[in-house]
Parts: C-alpha cells; sequence; structure tokens
C-alpha cells in the first residue's frame, strides 16, 4: 500500500495499481533514442506484474506502529518477501521471461537495507538476515530455473541476476529489461508518493550495447513528474490511478480501521508524466 497524505486524508493506493501503471509506462518505452525492450510483452507483462503478490497483504490492508495505514516502505522484510515471492510466482506462469525480471527486480530490493539486516549501521537480528538469505537462495534457483527454460547460460558470474555489460546479446537484453523495470517503478513510485522520491535514476542501457544513461526526474503538482531525457513513444502519459480515501489519524483498532477502507468509495485520480 502507497500512502500518501493529501490535506486531512490518507490516499491509500494499492501496490499492484502502481506497478498496472509502470506496465503502462512500459508500453511507450521507444523513440529514435530508446529502443523498446525486448521481448516487448512478456517484458511489458513482468513490468506490470511486478507486485502482483501484494494483493494478498493489501486486502485487507495493516496498519504500522503508529496505528497509520502501513506504508510499503515501512513494511518488515517477512511480509515484503511473501509479496515478492508470490509476484515472481505469478510472473512466471505468465511467462519465463516475465518471471525472470520479476525475480531479478525482488532479489536485487532483497539486498537493499531492511530494518534488523545490520546494513543501517545498528546491529543484526540474525533472524532478519536468515530470511534475507534464504529468499536470496530461493530467488536464485528460481532464475536458474527460469534461464534454463529460456536457453539462458546459468554457468557464468552474476551480481543480483545479472551480468556484466558486454557479455552477450541475451545478458543485454536482460539488462535493457531489468534497466527499465527499476526506472519505471521508480517513477510510478514516485508519482504516487506524496513527497519527492528520486531526483535522478541512473544505469538505464537505452539499447543492447549502448552506454547507460541518467534520467533527471522533476516534480510539478500532485500526480505529475517531469523527465528528461525523454523515452517513451507518444508526447506525454497521462493515465489514471485508484484509491480509497481515509481521515489522516492514528487508528487504535486495525478492526476499525478495516472496516473504513472497505466501506470507503473508490476514487481515481490523473497521473501525468511530461518531458522536462
Amino acid at each position: 500500500m502507497i500512502r500518501h497524505r493529501s490535506g486531512n486524508d490518507f490516499l491509500l493506493i494499492a501496490q499492484n495499481d502502481h506497478a498496472l501503471f509502470a506496465g503502462t509506462l512500459a508500453e511507450h518505452v521507444g523513440n529514435e533514442r530508446f529502443a523498446p525492450p525486448t521481448p516487448l510483452g512478456p517484458t511489458v507483462q513482468g513490468i506490470a506484474m511486478h507486485d502482483s503478490g501484494w494483493p494478498l497483504l493489501d486486502d485487507p490492508p495493516m496498519l504500522d506502529g503508529r496505528g497509520w495505514p502501513m506504508h510499503v516502505f515501512h513494511t518488515s522484510f517477512e511480509i515484503a518477501s511473501k509479496a515478492w515471492g508470490a509476484s515472481v510466482e505469478r510472473a512466471a506462469a505468465n511467462h519465463p521471461w516475465s518471471g525472470l525480471l520479476v525475480s531479478q527486480h525482488v532479489l536485487r530490493l532483497s539486498s537493499l537495507p531492511h530494518e534488523g539486516s545490520g546494513r543501517d549501521g545498528r546491529p543484526a537480528d540474525p533472524r532478519i538476515v536468515f530470511a534475507i538469505n534464504k529468499f536470496q537462495h530461493q530467488q536464485i534457483e528460481i532464475q536458474e530455473s527460469l534461464r534454463n527454460a529460456l536457453g539462458l547460460r546459468t554457468d557464468m558470474p552474476l551480481t543480483l541476476g545479472l551480468a556484466q555489460p558486454g557479455t552477450n546479446d541475451d545478458e543485454g537484453q536482460l539488462l535493457v529489461a531489468a534497466g527499465w523495470m527499476r526506472a519505471l517503478d521508480s517513477l510510478s513510485l514516485d508519482i504516487c508518493c506524496d513527497r519527492p522520491l528520486f531526483d535522478a535514476i541512473d544505469g538505464i542501457f537505452p539499447r543492447i550495447g549502448a552506454q547507460p544513461v541518467r534520467f533527471s526526474v522533476g516534480h510539478s503538482p500532485p500526480f505529475a513528474l517531469t523527465l528528461d531525457p525523454w523515452p517513451f513513444d507518444v508526447k506525454e502519459i497521462s493515465a489514471e490511478i485508484s484509491f480509497r480515501r481515509v481521515p489522516a489519524r492514528t487508528y487504535s483498532s486495525l478492526t476499525e480501521f478495516r472496516d473504513l477502507y472497505q466501506t470507503a468509495q473508490m476514487e481515481r485520480t490523473a497521473l501525468k508524466i511530461t518531458a522536462r
């Protein structure tokens, strides 16, 4: 769940809806400077499905330690890893390439600092460290199986599921797709949140064999971004996303909050990304 503060309300956006918007962005990647990722269909589907396991945890939603609706950024590793694993399973059922792309994505996310992992300067919780290691080993095994199904090599050094640039065209194809996964996930999260998340996104490959580029991200009014360079085949990206509105307050009862959430009317707001 993405918790967007708007005046006296929380606008609650489901993770899967944010991912579907990222998939919409993926459909439009490609112009004179940027080649569409290939294979196009499975890449777009992988990006659109990268949070498809989150409905298991967003419905019904949870509260954080303060009694506020749980923001995805404050979710424990235990909860997040369940959603990530389910997302990989659902994407892999769609296509091995989609599953490989989502597995690489969640493997990267699992490598980021998590509360209790000891990577933020505090003592490591052995249970969290073990859970992270277990999850990563599971994803590495899944990726090996998906690579075999796709005819990709499994006998080369990989870093978080990716080979070094210039290894071969197959690995270059995955590098390009993984870059778009990261970029479009970041843009979609950023536009849905109530504060800027990214001023720049690095390491995006315009095509196989090209040097990576950096995107500069500008923040306009709520639910609007600007982007430079422009990677899409249309002049602007416009879409709508659903949310539920609840009062911005501390909830003492999970049951009360869930009842309020379930009875809240589903609303929609416009999203727009334009060239900077």
